[in-house]
Formats: structure tokens, sequence, C-alpha cells
């Protein structure tokens, strides 16, 4: 799903925490390293790994966060639930739908959406391979769906 000015959030582009000087002079935009953000989660780390524990990120750009909770989420899932095909897609969606993110900049919320999907597609995939269903697919996608309230953009 290519967007036009949609980069792809990769651990050198997550250091990374300036993209233009526009930008930030425009949106004040300014990105969380891995290391702050890794570190930030750790002092809730119980929560971080409770499946239906709810995050809002008020600022959320590329999902540098939300990105971090989802991968420590999907560890505790699969650890549970890799034996059932149902009860990993239950917690899966689970785990996806008690994220929340709003941003300024709709390239962000596209991006962030984008990369929650592939999460969560890739760790699917790889556990049920070809038993992965892609009604599972939609409702993850039915979840990180475009809404749009007032001049921000929710996840």
């Amino acid at each position: 799903m290519p967007y036009k000015g949609v980069y792809k959030l990769d651990s050198e582009s997550m250091n990374k925490q300036v993209v233009s000087k526009q930008r930030v002079a425009d949106h004040g935009e300014v990105f969380t390293s891995e290391r702050e953000v890794n570190a930030m989660l750790d002092l809730v780390k119980q929560e971080t790994e409770r499946i239906d524990s709810r995050f809002l990120e008020p600022a959320c750009g590329t999902g540098n966060f939300l990105t971090k909770i989802l991968r420590r989420r999907l560890g505790v899932v699969e650890k549970k639930y890799r034996r059932s095909q149902l009860d990993f897609e239950r917690n899966l969606v689970s785990a996806i739908s008690s994220l929340y993110g709003i941003d300024i900049l709709e390239d962000n919320v596209i991006a962030c959406r984008m990369q929650l999907f592939e999460i969560a597609d890739e760790r699917y995939t790889a556990l049920f391979k070809k038993k992965a269903k892609d009604e599972v697919r939609k409702a993850i996608r039915f979840i990180l769906q475009k809404t749009s309230f007032g001049a921000m953009h929710w996840i």
C-alpha cells in the first residue's frame, strides 16, 4: 500500500529524530528515539504486556511507541496462545483494538496504521502460515481504518 510521502519505520529511521527542518518548523515534529521509547515503556512494562490495557498516544507520529507496545503484546499473545489459532486471533485483535493514536499529520497516521498492520500480519502469518485467515486480516484493517476528528487524524 504505497502512499506518497509516507515513510516506513525501521531501526535507522526510528532513531532519526527529525524528518526535515521544514516539518519541525511547520509542525514541531520531532520523533522519540528507540532507546528513549524502550526506557519509557519499561517504566510501565506490566501495562505494555497486558493485552487489553488501553494506550493513547496523543502525538503518535509514525508509531514509535505504539509499534513497540504492539510487539510486546504480541510476544505475550504468542507465548500464551500459539497452540490455539482461535485464541491467538481473538487476542491479536484485542491487542490492536486497545491502541489509540492521534497526530496532526495525516501521512504520519497512515504510516503508523501501515506499520501496526504489518507487525500484526507478519507475526500471525509466521505462526499459522497457510491457515492464517483473510477475515482476521480484514478485521485488523477495519480496526485501523481511517477516521478523523477535526484537524486531528486518529489511527
